[in-house]
């Protein structure tokens, strides 16, 4: 080969190698098929506790398969699966982006986010007092209840879970009560049970039951003597008769019974009149009779009846308890061993004169006597006293 040729070879080999070597570059910089990632989340608008469906499943990808799918919730939470479906839970309410990110068997990844909004549900104040006696009335208050986006607070009360209000054979379902607070009456110790729910303006809900122990009143009972006095008057011929009834132990235990008829010294020449004082207490069958006489001529005429230790009374100071004053009493006197209860019958009559003559004497003869009948009663009665209690 001659020295020209030779030359132009070696320079056409140097140009040969110089462009392979620029082709051979390029074909470092291999381009990688990415997949193309979908999200659909569903329901996009949720409450707190409430889960999201979250759907990648349209996802694709032109070249390979897809491997996985990795999920960022925006809670802080993450997780990677081999479907593109999942759920998720929030317990806070807010804004939430969601990501997920899909790869490929080549390599390749694609990204696709979505919003969500969770609602968060009212939080319930129940404002309940702390102690509570038979025959008060309860506030319950709920007016310190919210909702977390500041939205308006539908109020629902069930006042007694024992009762059917609305008669629809549920008893824990009523709607007895629509204020932010409500007050109930009690007449009775026990346990009062409800139920709350409170509904803010998208419709998320909460329910809280209460339940508040009504106890009852101490009470403490000494017994205090008492004199209770009754006078009756009038004027009696022969034959006539006076009366009345009445319940000497309201509020009281008998303890004795002085009765005395008196006739006024009339001084009718013909003789004494005659009269008879007579009890009957028929609720426990006990009955007495008295006949007027003197003691000397100058003294009025008297008929007496008496009685002691009717009943035993209690001694020194006892304690009750019991829902109310009146109750109490109910009990203090609710006893069949008391003696005395109900009506007390009395009956003034008047036999006539004394005259020791073997005959009547004619009508219009006979004037008639007056009298006064006094009776005085031992009572003792109870002085009650409602003990304080002390809330620690």
């Amino acid at each position: 080969m001659s020295g020209c040729n030779h030359r132009r070879f070696v320079a056409n080999s140097l140009v040969f190698l110089m462009i392979s070597t620029v082709l051979m570059a390029g074909c470092t910089s291999i381009s990688v098929a990415k997949p193309r990632a979908t999200l659909t989340a569903y329901p996009n608008e949720i409450t707190s506790g409430e889960a999201v469906n979250l759907d990648a499943r349209e996802s694709t990808t032109s070249e390979g398969v897809i491997t996985g799918f990795a999920w960022d919730f925006g809670d802080g939470n993450m997780t990677e699966t081999l479907v593109g479906f999942t759920s998720h839970v929030y317990n806070s309410p807010g804004k939430y982006s969601i990501t997920v990110t899909v790869t490929n068997s080549e390599g390749g990844s694609d990204s696709s986010t979505t919003d969500i909004f969770v609602n968060g549900i009212p939080v319930i104040v129940l404002d309940l007092p702390l102690l509570v006696k038979a025959g008060e009335s309860v506030l319950i208050d709920a007016s310190s209840s919210y909702d977390p986006e500041g939205g308006q607070l539908q109020y629902e009360w069930d006042s007694n879970l024992s009762k059917d209000s609305n008669g629809n054979g549920n008893p824990v379902d009523d709607i007895d009560f629509t204020n932010s607070s409500i007050t109930l009456p009690t007449t009775e110790s026990g346990l009062l049970t409800g139920r709350l729910k409170i509904i803010d303006d998208v419709g998320a809900s909460v329910t809280k039951d209460w339940e508040i122990d009504v106890n009852t009143r101490d009470f403490e009972v000494r017994w205090v003597k008492r004199i209770r006095e009754y006078t009756w008057s009038g004027n009696l011929k022969t034959g006539e008769e006076w009366n009345s009834s009445h319940i000497p132990s309201v509020e009281g235990i008998l303890s004795s019974i002085s009765a005395k008829l008196i006739l006024t010294q009339d001084g009718n020449p013909l003789g004494d009149e005659n009269f008879t004082l007579s009890l009957e207490v028929p609720n426990d069958s006990w009955a007495a009779d008295a006949e007027t006489s003197r003691q000397t001529p100058s003294d009025n005429a008297e008929a007496i009846i008496s009685r002691e230790d009717l009943n035993n009374i209690p001694n020194g100071t006892q304690i009750y308890s019991s829902d109310s004053k009146d109750i109490l009493m109910n009990i203090l006197f609710d006893d069949s061993s008391i003696f005395g209860t109900g009506d007390w019958v009395w009956e003034v009559y008047s036999r006539g004169l004394d005259s020791g003559l073997p005959f009547d004497f004619p009508d219009g003869i006979d004037p008639g006597n007056d009298w006064t009948l006094e009776i005085t009663f031992e009572v003792y009665e109870p002085v009650i006293v409602e003990l304080a209690y002390f809330v620690i």
